[in-house]
């Protein structure tokens, strides 16, 4: 479809080829660092599979019974009961932190996982990630009409060509399982099973801070059916976690107001986050604490406030293509406005990017930088992580104030501000009054 457009001439064959080379260079990369390491350690002195300790903390924790230990806090080490059974697990001499602080009904996922050694677990839960990528790639091909002629492989395949994909499966990360609840929610709502697609949404109560955004559009144009619909899915994790587990579920929310200070504390790696709040601690943190909260709710609030103006324009599946792409506008600016987006979130943006296709010839005609801005985001995503980290560790070299900032942020908002003009433009348009458009011409 690229070649359509005279501008884009060749920019397909340029993304599948530039997208593979350096897909097949971080593949090979990690390889080495795994034969590399030592131990259950990488060369770079972190787990094999990463965060998956984490996940295999807390299911293991379960799986003994004393699954409240696992939220103890102590502000030295933060999770001292956690850190010192990692270090069981990968070996005396790891010197990481990676714990588990999602709710306690979470474990359900990871509780099969840790009862298998620590490989063998992290092999299995990347071929079961693996089938859930799987399962959001054959929901949008049999939805969006452009993707019936292309092989499903195929579309699998170019999930790997976007860096946080690679490492969402390089750190053991759960992101597949959210994506596909956002893929059923998105499909479903478009097929006016409104009650389903709140189901879907509301199974992300392991990490509620990713459905606020579609939540609150739900409200806004009063999905009632898919309210319902959430709130049953949400009674349910919450009903298994304190049904079953309710010494967890107290010692959480005891412990739950301290985990943004956990964030933003020299431990944490806030220059792989990419939210507004990442965005703002990174920049202010070590200026003015207050500063850095002021800016994320600032920010926040002008993203929401952007988001509604758009769907107070929108008649909800009146006219799917600014429907669609809407929806695109709302899942991309939702994940700038959860707390915690670490740069393998970013694989979330498949979703909106599938939808961007969807409609390319629409949104071309209507912003032909539109390609470039996505090229913009497909680069930064890679680099932008690691660019922040160059800034901190070179102002801390010439003792500095340590502060960067994260390119993936405004390139992400920015990426979906073109959606939203290019999408509010038109509706604005279709909302002239004869008299207006003669004024107009």
């Amino acid at each position: 479809m690229f070649f359509q457009y005279p501008l884009t001439k060749g920019f397909k064959e340029r993304a599948l080829a530039y997208g593979t080379i350096m897909a097949v260079i971080t593949l090979i990369f990690h390889i080495f660092s795994i034969i590399l390491g030592h131990g259950l350690q990488t060369y770079f002195d972190t787990p094999i599979g990463s965060d998956f300790i984490a996940f295999y903390t807390g299911g293991s924790f379960f799986n003994l019974g004393n699954l409240e230990k696992i939220y103890e806090f102590a502000p030295e080490m933060y999770f001292p009961t956690q850190f010192e059974f990692q270090k069981q697990i990968i070996g005396p001499d790891y010197m990481g932190h990676s714990p588990f602080i999602n709710p306690p009904f979470a474990v359900i996922i990871y509780a099969p996982f840790a009862l298998l050694d620590y490989i063998p677990a992290y092999i299995c839960w990347l071929i079961f990630n693996l089938s859930l990528l799987g399962l959001c790639v054959r929901t949008i091909h049999k939805e969006l009409p452009i993707y019936k002629n292309t092989p499903f492989y195929k579309l699998f395949l170019c999930c790997f060509l976007f860096f946080p994909t690679i490492a969402s499966f390089m750190f053991g990360q759960a992101t597949p399982i959210i994506l596909l609840c956002y893929c059923l929610c998105f499909v479903s709502l478009r097929k006016k099973q409104d009650f389903r697609a709140g189901f879907y949404l509301g199974l992300l109560a392991f990490k509620p801070q990713l459905a606020i955004a579609v939540a609150l559009i739900l409200i806004f144009k009063w999905r009632w059916k898919s309210l319902l619909g959430g709130m049953l899915s949400l009674s349910l994790s919450l009903g298994v976690g304190f049904l079953y587990m309710p010494d967890a579920m107290h010692a959480y929310l005891t412990v739950s107001p301290q985990l943004l200070d956990f964030l933003r504390s020299s431990v944490y790696p806030i220059q792989g986050v990419d939210s507004f709040f990442g965005f703002s601690v990174l920049l202010f943190n070590n200026i003015n604490p207050s500063l850095a909260i002021t800016s994320t709710f600032v920010l926040t609030g002008i993203t929401i406030l952007f988001l509604l103006s758009l769907w107070r324009k929108i008649d909800w599946l009146e006219n799917k293509v600014h429907w669609d792409l809407a929806m695109a506008v709302t899942f991309c600016w939702g994940l700038l406005i959860s707390p915690h987006l670490f740069y393998y979130d970013l694989m979330l943006l498949l979703l909106p990017a599938a939808i961007l296709v969807q409609h390319l010839p629409w949104l071309y005609l209507r912003n032909n930088k539109i390609l470039l801005w996505t090229t913009v985001l497909w680069t930064v995503s890679y680099l932008g992580s690691f660019i922040s980290d160059a800034q901190v560790n070179i102002l801390s070299y010439f003792n500095l104030m340590e502060i960067g900032f994260q390119l993936a942020t405004p390139t992400i908002f920015y990426w979906g501000y073109c959606i939203y003009k290019a999408t509010l433009d038109e509706q604005r348009q279709r909302t002239f009054s004869p008299t207006q458009e003669l004024l107009v011409q």
